[in-house]
């Protein structure tokens, strides 16, 4: 049985799956550095808001808000609380979407906020 001939590899290599965990891992550690906050979904307090919340309202808000019903899986902050516990853990600042609501919509609206937000915000 033929075998393939061998490749040529420069020095610096790694299987694609390798070099995908290694950049994956370097941008983690910069979002911990430039987010700590982010440890705080880790906590007993976060997991136990999130349940309350889901129990609160088991459907996705904004898909309610268009007459469609679809379970809520993800607990969305309505204000992005950008390391302010109080906001982090307000209940009043919860709302039930679903992933898809959450990783589309809701991130487009943040992303679009947050290009000159902070700006507008602070006057300047």
């Amino acid at each position: 049985m033929p075998s393939r001939p061998p490749s040529h590899r420069s020095a610096g290599w790694r299987p694609p799956e390798q070099a995908r965990r290694e950049r994956n891992g370097a941008h983690d550690v910069q979002r911990r550095r430039d987010a700590p906050w982010r440890a705080w979904y880790g906590l007993r307090a976060w997991a136990l808001a999130r349940e309350a919340q889901l129990a609160r309202a088991p459907l996705c808000e904004r898909h309610g808000a268009r007459g469609e019903i679809v379970p809520a899986t993800v607990v969305n902050h309505r204000r992005p609380h950008r390391g302010e516990w109080a906001l982090f853990i307000d209940p009043a600042n919860h709302e039930s979407v679903c992933k898809p609501c959450h990783d589309r919509e809701i991130q487009r609206e943040e992303r679009a906020s947050s290009i000159g937000g902070s700006r507008s915000r602070s006057g300047v």
